[in-house]
Order: structure tokens, then C-alpha cells, then sequence
């Protein structure tokens, strides 16, 4: 399988990078940088597209301000990467230019992503600097994200972004080894080396065994790598530390672990309806309109709704639960919250009939919604 890795040209590839790969005992290095870059430069050399999503302006300024960072709110955490930002984008222009490479960055939040129009206008400034010869480097916007607007980790924001532009791969640097088959301090553990699926089991034993790294540690890693195996991505989370990672990895080594992805690519569209969109509300249907939905391809009828959450408008996004109270897929409702009041339960000949309207046929049409995994034999 880590062989086809060797024939990686003219793909595009998308690297995160862990602010702990970055620096020697919370400090900030240059070397670290130069390392990853040289690597990148080479994949770049080799006709491959590379994005960089890069964590460090919090830690760069804190190391600048030399300030303890665990004594200080969160709006002040938000000046620090305000002014580390500036600097750690200064330390990668200066390097990359060393290598020819000119750099342009890119800061975004979780809204943009909600926004369909700024999404698609991200999308193609990035495809704009791959065709200007540039190197996108991007990260999140934490000098103004909130609690409601934060993917809250690089990790979820490279998975959302591998989507976005239909990436052939993603690599998650940090300082582990990979994901573990137990503790990872147990000189017993071994990196498992290709994952098929990430299972609930595998998410329980990430928050109880010990695996945690940086920003919401192994779950939120694994949350994330979900994203992009579903999308039909696979990734690879491999120890930024270890020297020549990128290199062995295009080799095919086998280092690190390994996701397979879903063997059906999800179309762009839907990709975004996924995981880029925030709900709005939440549709409760029957068992034979999830089958409907689930197996037969078909649209979201309102025959099939038994009830409504939340007051969304027409065209919103809204989560589409099953008789257990499972998300099992989501999609741009056609109806508003009182509409969708009216006609719950009803066949389109019984809504005429009620109300002496024709409504929509649909509550979510086919091509607006998409599916979820839901359960261990889908959470690929």
C-alpha cells in the first residue's frame, strides 16, 4: 500500500504541521523550519502542489513576549497570536525565499466555511497561488475566532481544507510516532500501521490511554482524519520529529499510520454540505424515510418526517436524525420550521387535500442532501 507513495507526482498535497514540531521545549526554532521546508521544497520540485497548514503564532508570541502562557485569558492568548503571527510568517518567508519559494498566507475561521460564496472564494485564491508559483501557508484566524466560529484545532481546518480542493493526500505532522495500539509510553505499544476504519473502540481508547498531543489531543486528530477518509482522502499522521518524515513517507516507508480512505470519492458539493456548514436545526424521521434516504437514493419526503428542533428558514441547513436520535445525513431544507410543521407526516395528495396548497414534493431533495456514517461498519 505505501508504495504507490513513491509515484506521487503532479498530486496535490496538503501538510499540516504541529506547532511542537516547530520548537525545542516550547521554544521556537528556526532549524525545525528549514527541515519541513527543504522536505516540501522537493515535493514541490517533483510537480506536486503543496499547501502548508501551519500551528505556532500562539507559541511564537509567547516566546517573543516571554510570557507564561497558562497565567493569561483567552483574549490575551488572541494578542499573542496576533503577534506571533506576523513573526512566524516572517520566519517562513525568509526560509522559503532562501529556496525560491515565494509564500502567501492565508488566515481564515470556521465562518468562512458556513458562507458558501467565501468558501468558493478561498478555494480560488488558493488554486491562484498554486498557479502564480507560490506556496499558500495557512492557519487559523485565532486573533478573532470564537467559541462559534473556531474549528478549534489546524487538524479539523487541513481535513476541511483536503475537501475543499479535492487534495490527493494529507499529512498530519506532530510528535507522535502514530496512532497506538495502547499507551503509548508502554514499551509494549506499537504503532498500528494501517487503519481501515476508525471505530468508536478506536476514539475511547485514544481519550483513555494517554494519547494526547497539542490542541484537543488523538480524538480530535482522529475526529478530523475521519473528515478526510470520508471525503475519499487518505492520510497519514507521522511524527514531525523524525528525521527526513516527508522524504521516507514518498519513498514508501512505512512510517507512521496510515488511513485508508472510503473507496468513492464524495462529490466537492457535498463535501462542503458535510462538514462545512453550520446546522440550523434538525429533522426527525421515520424508519422507512431513512432507508429511503439511506438505501434507495431517494429524497427527503415529508411523509416520512415524525418531527422538528430549532426554527430554521427555508434553504437552511438542517441535520436529519433517524428513530434513535442519530445524525445519519443533513441537507438544505426547502421548507421553513412552520412549514414543515404543517405538512410532517403528510403525503403530498393529504397536504392538498389539508390545506389546498401545493407544496414542494420534497422536504430535502436528493441532490441537496448527503449521507453520515453513523455506526462502526460506516465510520470510514
Amino acid at each position: 500500500m505505501r508504495t504507490k507513495f513513491r509515484d506521487f507526482h503532479n498530486k496535490r498535497l496538503i501538510v499540516k504541521v504541529g506547532s511542537h514540531v516547530l520548537s525545542e521545549g516550547n521554544r521556537f526554532t528556526s532549524a525545525d523550519v528549514r527541515h519541513i521546508a527543504d522536505q516540501i521544497m522537493e515535493l514541490i520540485h517533483d510537480g506536486n502542489e503543496v499547501l502548508l497548514v501551519t500551528s505556532g503564532a500562539v507559541l511564537m508570541g509567547r516566546n517573543l513576549m516571554d510570557l507564561n502562557l497558562s497565567l493569561y485569558p483567552r483574549n490575551l492568548k488572541q494578542s499573542l497570536a496576533a503577534i506571533g503571527q506576523v513573526a512566524l510568517m516572517s520566519e517562513y518567508t525568509k526560509i522559503f525565499a532562501e529556496l525560491n519559494r515565494p509564500v502567501g498566507q492565508i488566515l481564515i475561521n470556521l465562518e468562512d466555511f458556513h458562507d458558501r460564496a467565501r468558501y468558493l472564494n478561498i478555494k480560488q485564491t488558493i488554486q491562484g497561488l498554486f498557479k502564480l508559483k507560490v506556496l499558500p501557508i495557512l492557519n487559523e484566524n485565532d486573533c478573532i475566532s470564537t467559541e462559534d466560529f473556531a474549528f478549534g484545532d489546524n487538524d479539523n481546518m487541513a481535513a476541511q481544507l483536503t475537501g475543499m480542493l479535492d487534495a490527493d493526500l494529507l499529512i498530519i505532522l506532530s510528535t507522535v510516532d502514530g496512532l497506538y495500539d495502547g499507551e503509548p509510553k508502554d514499551p509494549a505499544s506499537r504503532v498500528i500501521p494501517t487503519v481501515a476504519s476508525i471505530t468508536p473502540q478506536m476514539l475511547k481508547d485514544a481519550s483513555t490511554k494517554g494519547q494526547l498531543l497539542s490542541t484537543g489531543g488523538m480524538v480530535a486528530k482522529l475526529q478530523a482524519i475521519k473528515k478526510a477518509v470520508h471525503f475519499g482522502v487518505p492520510v497519514i499522521l507521522a511524527n514531525g520529529k523524525e528525521r527526513d518524515i516527508l522524504r521516507k513517507i514518498f519513498s514508501g516507508a512505512q512510517v507512521g499510520t496510515l488511513f485508508e480512505p472510503k473507496a468513492k470519492r464524495m462529490p466537492l458539493r457535498k463535501r462542503w454540505l458535510a462538514y462545512s456548514t453550520k446546522v440550523k436545526g434538525q429533522v426527525m424521521v421515520d424508519e422507512g424515510a431513512r432507508v429511503a434516504v439511506t438505501l434507495e437514493n431517494a429524497s427527503l419526503l415529508s411523509s416520512g418526517v415524525t418531527g422538528i428542533q430549532g426554527k430554521f428558514e427555508a434553504q437552511d441547513v438542517v441535520a436529519i436524525l433517524d428513530g434513535q436520535g442519530r445524525e445519519f445525513a443533513r441537507g438544505i431544507t426547502k421548507y421553513d420550521w412552520r412549514g414543515l410543521l404543517e405538512v410532517a407526516g403528510k403525503s403530498h395528495d393529504e397536504i392538498v387535500r389539508t390545506l389546498g396548497v401545493k407544496y414542494f414534493n420534497e422536504v430535502v431533495h436528493r441532490e441537496d442532501l448527503v449521507l453520515l456514517p453513523v455506526n462502526p461498519a460506516e465510520e470510514s
